[in-house]
């Protein structure tokens, strides 16, 4: 009986220290994106983009969020034509944070990824503008954070979008290298 009450305490003991570590994170993300280009002709091509990321919950399994834009025109004066492309992408998952040692962070996180693209063409002052249908799929993605200083962190990560049909058969991949400043 004695056995059974203190599984009982260290129990909830246990799960009274993981809610008090529960929490709301938010990160402004900045940054550049390399997109593939196939009009006029196939090229890559880097653009400014920006957005949010929301975590909540305990660091060993928290809910997650995350929505980017980026945006870019590109003019073919020589052909007399435009084009105006913007991006939306949506995650919504799971994420587990695991420390491992006094500086250093591991996480993983998964869940379900959206994309939105509009694209406008305008050609000779005539504009046709296109939005694909929106497309869910899975991803699965992995990083670091090292702390180093008090308020300074270092992050790289990898993600991995799994597109294509059937599904899952291509892979597109997003690595990541940037800082977290804490301002509070």
């Amino acid at each position: 009986m004695l056995n059974k009450i203190l599984v009982i305490f260290l129990f909830s003991l246990s799960l009274s220290v993981q809610a008090k570590e529960t929490r709301f994170h938010w990160q402004p993300i900045i940054g550049l994106e390399r997109v593939q280009k196939i009009e006029p002709a196939g090229e890559t091509k880097d653009r400014f983009i920006y957005g949010l990321r929301m975590n909540y919950g305990m660091p060993i399994l928290s809910a997650e969020f995350e929505i980017t834009q980026g945006k870019d025109t590109e003019n073919f004066s020589d052909r007399n034509l435009t084009i105006k492309e913007s991006t939306t992408n949506l995650m919504l998952g799971v994420r587990s944070s695991y420390q491992l040692g006094q500086s250093l962070y591991f996480y993983l996180r998964g869940g379900a990824h959206g994309r939105r693209n509009e694209r406008e063409r305008i050609e000779n002052d005539v504009s046709t503008e296109t939005t694909p249908a929106v497309y869910l799929n899975p991803y699965a993605g992995t990083g670091l954070s090292i702390h180093v200083l008090e308020m300074l962190s270092i992050n790289a990560g990898v993600t991995v979008i799994f597109t294509g049909q059937p599904r899952g058969s291509e892979r597109e991949y997003q690595t990541s290298l940037g800082f977290t400043l804490k301002v509070f």
